[in-house]
Formats: C-alpha cells, structure tokens, sequence
C-alpha cells in the first residue's frame, strides 16, 4: 500500500439514517454507490438547520483506512488507494441555510475506466463561522472558522457482482494480562476487491469422544487489502480434555467455507475445586 500520511486517528461513528450534532442534522450518513466504470449515480443528501440563525455550511473530504482489530482511521483526502474522494461531486460545497429549514443536496459518483473494485471515504458538512477582528488581531487570521461537523460514510461498489477472495489463517493462542481466561487469535486476509461480511466460529471438538463444541460467532466486515484479527476468550465452560481446536470463516453462500486448526492440541485442565480436581487427591 502506498504510504499513508495519518493526520487523524479515531473511531468513525456509523449510525443509521441521520445524524444531530449541535445545531444541525444530516441523512443519510452512509451512502451506497453501486456504479460501474463511466457510469454515473446520483444520491440526494439532506442538511438541517435546527438553529435560530442563518447558518453557513461547506462540504469537504477524507479517507479511511482500517486497522488489524477493526478500527477506523480517518487520514488526509487521496492518500490511500482504496480512496473514491476524486470520483465524488456534490452539487455545491459551500451553501447556507435558514433557520429551521432543510436543503437538499446531489452528490453524484462517477467512476473512472476500467476500475471494478470496492472503494471508500468520508464526506464531511461542517457549519462555518465568520472570523471576527477579534480573532485575527488574536492571530487567528482572516477567512473562516469551521466549527461543528458530521462525517458521511460513502462507499463505491460497481453493478458487475464480484467474487470475494478471502481466507483465514494462524490460530494461534496468546498471552493476555487476564489470567482466568485462555485468548486465541486468528487472521483474516482479503485478497478480493470487495468488502466482504464474515462470519467466524470457533469449534472445539474432543479427541476422546467426538463431541463439538460451537462458541457464539462473531459478525464482521472484511476490507479488501487489509489485515483483520479476530480475538476469542475461551469460555471456562469447557469440560477438561484433549480438544482438536479450528475456526471457521463464512462469507458468503457462493463461495467455500475457508478454516484452519490450531497446530497442537488443547488441553483443557480441571479447574481448580471442582469434583475432578478433588478426587484426584
């Protein structure tokens, strides 16, 4: 990947159909492109003034990239591959609202030649103040004050449906300051061009009398290029025994099941003060 320059690293908060913060609302905050190359798409964002004033708004952009535990980190316009920020614009980028009234604004979408894969980024609408002598004898300088904003996700997929490409791999387990509980890990990778919806089971199965065991699955979103780990805590409800211990990987009803075992046994001991362990001494 083409090296990144991070200028802000945080939690992007995705919630359904609109969002409120301080004196004005968006919807939606998250809008699906599905365009093919030289194609075009067009959505409609909704802005809100909830203030008693006339309030100046502009539209600006960002990327995303994700880390190994699936955390969202917002870095500067075009500086990841997987960024769309060039192929999106809005109808406007600065534009004022009345009091209690809405606009509605066309973003549109339009692909470049020849390029089929998944791709990302954040548009965000912040209110903007004008900046008082105050502020530019203070040194702030002349021009604007951007004040309030909200982040709109914004993903491109093209119509031309994509096999995904993924697999999973090195269950490994881990050491973890919580000394009660046993942690595993595995690894996804994403070798497709598109997000991929997973999901991951872990399966304890007993060497000595074949039972499974299923753990609670876990449900998460894969993005093509980047690693993801999934983390497990065994659950301590598990009978001692030897155990041939596997995770596996579902994304998707076309495509093969991917998994992977642990390379040794798992050994599960009596615990401490219980009927096993008791009479044994």
């Amino acid at each position: 990947m083409q090296k990144i320059n991070l200028i802000l690293i945080g939690l992007i908060i995705i919630i359904p159909l609109k969002i409120k913060a301080q004196d004005f609302e968006v919807a939606p905050v998250k809008m699906n492109f599905r365009v093919d190359p030289e194609e075009s798409q067009t959505k409609i964002l909704s802005v809100k003034n909830h203030s008693n004033f006339r309030t100046s708004f502009t539209i600006t952009f960002a990327d995303f990239i994700i880390d190994k535990n699936g955390v969202k980190q917002t870095i500067e316009r075009n500086s990841s591959k997987t960024s769309c920020t060039e192929w999106i614009t809005p109808e406007k980028t600065f534009f004022d609202i009345n009091p209690n009234e809405q606009v509605q604004i066309k973003i549109a979408m339009h692909p470049p030649i020849d390029d089929y894969t998944t791709r990302w980024a954040l548009m965000y609408i912040q209110t903007v103040n004008e900046k008082t002598s105050f502020d530019v004898e203070a040194g702030i300088g002349a021009g604007v004050r951007l004040s309030g904003r909200i982040a709109v996700s914004i993903y491109r997929d093209p119509i031309v449906r994509l096999t995904p490409k993924l697999k999973i791999k090195d269950l490994r387990e881990i050491s973890d300051a919580d000394s009660t509980h046993r942690y595993f890990i595995a690894d996804i990778i994403n070798a497709g061009k598109n997000i991929a919806k997973c999901k991951v089971t872990f399966i304890a199965s007993d060497l000595n009398t074949a039972e499974e065991f299923d753990f609670d699955p876990f449900y998460l979103d894969s993005y093509p290029g980047f690693l993801r780990e999934v983390k497990f805590k065994l659950p301590n409800t598990l009978p001692p025994g030897k155990y041939s211990f596997a995770v596996l990987l579902d994304y998707g009803k076309d495509v093969t099941i991917e998994g992977t075992r642990l390379n040794k046994t798992l050994i599960i001991f009596p615990r401490e003060g219980s009927n096993i362990e008791k009479n044994k001494k």
